[in-house]
């Protein structure tokens, strides 16, 4: 199974029979900078990832062979032009990139783990603390099937299901679904561990002045546009965020040994980012948030908005001894701003 983030891709329903792959990748170096190419066929599947400077790593597999790095990467070459791959590209968050290229270079760190020794929820919390970057392979016993969990630097990041078609699912109800089927069945755990301090990437491409043209001459074809990544749509930024301290708010007050004011202990989060973050001092009132709306008349980035209530959302609820119990209520948070979340490069 080949696993790769396929939020909205840049360009999709390519034929490779067209293409000359070696100027499609560096066409999408140029125009994406960071992401992964997936090829399609009804005998074999495979991807090619890259940043805006190298191709970082390759994967081919059909019925008989396996292929990783350039091995994988020529093969896709000879085969594209009789295979006739539906080719997607998808946009990668350069911070995640090199973790999504090297899942198949995964080193083992605990092989052969079983539910009879070890409760699946209590190793997530193990690795979550170890800040491990890797993955969870869960075989399930009686045909109950498994999965992945996909974690980096500690935090749980997705998961895909074993019969599935590799599918990301970045829901916490996945990770919850397949901790409760655990249990119930019992099974099997292998932990990998990415290090990402060792990772190389493949020969580099030649330097470009412009991006170049994917399509030979061998019959007219359109080009499909690539879909810019536009600023955000400042309202919809603010629901998010306003969205997200709502739900802060509902999990503080339903600890009833909890006495202080929400607004007193959002506003001390606040106070204590003041240095990184000037907007957010209550006196200067530039943010507030009440009653459940955020009124905002500063002239921050979204980007130092977003991450700045982000981090006071986990520092207290980290500071609380909170956080499992608020992640649980972030599903349906998640799903409603999955591309904002993609974009911000939000990890909560």
């Amino acid at each position: 199974m080949i696993i790769i983030p396929r939020e909205e891709p840049a360009v999709s329903d390519l034929n490779s029979y067209y293409l000359k792959i070696d100027k499609l990748l560096e066409h999408f170096q140029g125009d994406l900078g960071t992401g992964g190419v997936y090829f399609k066929s009804p005998t074999s599947e495979a991807v090619v990832f890259f940043d805006e400077d190298n191709l970082i790593n390759g994967y081919y597999r059909d019925k008989k062979d396996e292929f990783k790095g350039e091995a994988a990467l020529s093969k896709i070459i000879e085969t594209a032009s009789k295979n006739n791959y539906s080719v997607t590209v998808y946009y990668i968050l350069p911070e995640r990139v090199y973790y999504w290229a090297n899942l198949s270079n995964a080193e083992p760190l605990h092989s052969d783990l079983s539910s009879e020794f070890t409760d699946l929820e209590s190793l997530i919390k193990k690795l979550e603390n170890e800040k491990i970057t890797g993955y969870i392979d869960v075989k399930l016993n009686q045909n109950a099937g498994g999965g992945f969990l996909f974690i980096y630097n500690g935090e749980v990041i997705g998961g895909a299901s074993a019969k599935g078609a590799g599918e990301l699912d970045r829901s916490v109800e996945y990770r919850d679904d397949l901790i409760k089927r655990c249990r119930e069945a019992g099974g099997i755990f292998n932990v990998k561990k990415i290090q990402l301090s060792k990772i190389t990437t493949l020969s580099k491409p030649s330097i470009r002045k412009k991006p170049q043209p994917v399509l030979t001459a061998a019959k007219p074809v359109l080009k499909q546009k690539v879909k810019a990544r536009p600023q955000k749509d400042f309202h919809r930024v603010l629901m998010m965020l306003e969205d997200l301290l709502v739900l802060l708010e509902r999990v503080v007050r339903s600890n009833k040994r909890i006495k202080i004011d929400f607004e007193t202990l959002l506003n001390k989060q606040f106070v204590d980012k003041v240095d990184e973050y000037d907007f957010l001092d209550p006196f200067a009132a530039e943010f507030k948030y009440s009653n459940g709306k955020i009124i905002f008349s500063g002239k921050a980035s979204q980007k130092e908005l977003v991450a700045s209530i982000v981090k006071c959302a986990k520092d207290m609820t980290a500071g609380l001894g909170m956080t499992a119990l608020f992640r649980k209520y972030l599903g349906t948070w998640k799903k409603n701003y999955t591309d904002e979340i993609i974009d911000f490069n939000i990890e909560i």
